[in-house]
């Protein structure tokens, strides 16, 4: 077999494998499938002066059901849920609704978050003191 033989009837060719390729997506795309996710959490926006004494779990435990070839496109993503910590002082504040802000393709469904809701635990830092300057003469 050589160039000429495989140039004659390109365009027969060129059908039969985009309408392999469309019979391969419809077979793939239309199964479902089931994903678990490990997304890691980010505090955002602690207030000068606090610190999070305890950030609870660092991620959550995320699973995904839809077509597998969503899936699939989802499991090379890097997803990070962010805690946005903005006016929290100290105290405990208490993260929940987690499936609501996750973003995926919308024939993906959320169909577990473990921990459904995160405590967050905020200490005020100690004030500075400054100490006293001394000044010995010579």
């Amino acid at each position: 077999m050589n160039a000429t033989d495989l140039a004659k009837n390109w365009d027969v060719k060129l059908l039969s494998l985009v309408l392999a390729v469309s019979l391969w997506l419809g077979v793939a795309g239309g199964k479902e499938g089931e994903l678990v996710m490990r997304i890691p959490l980010e505090l955002r926006n602690v207030a000068t002066g606090y610190t999070v004494a305890d950030k609870g779990p660092g991620e959550l435990v995320v699973t995904l059901s839809g077509p597998s070839i969503l899936l699939l496109k989802l499991r090379g993503e890097k997803i990070i849920m962010p805690l946005d910590m903005t006016g929290v002082g100290a105290g405990t504040v208490l993260f929940t609704g987690f499936e609501a802000r996750l973003s995926v393709p919308s024939k993906v469904r959320v169909t577990r978050v473990y921990p459904a809701e995160i405590s967050v635990r905020v200490e005020q830092l100690p004030a500075r003191t400054e100490s006293p300057k001394t000044h010995e003469s010579r």
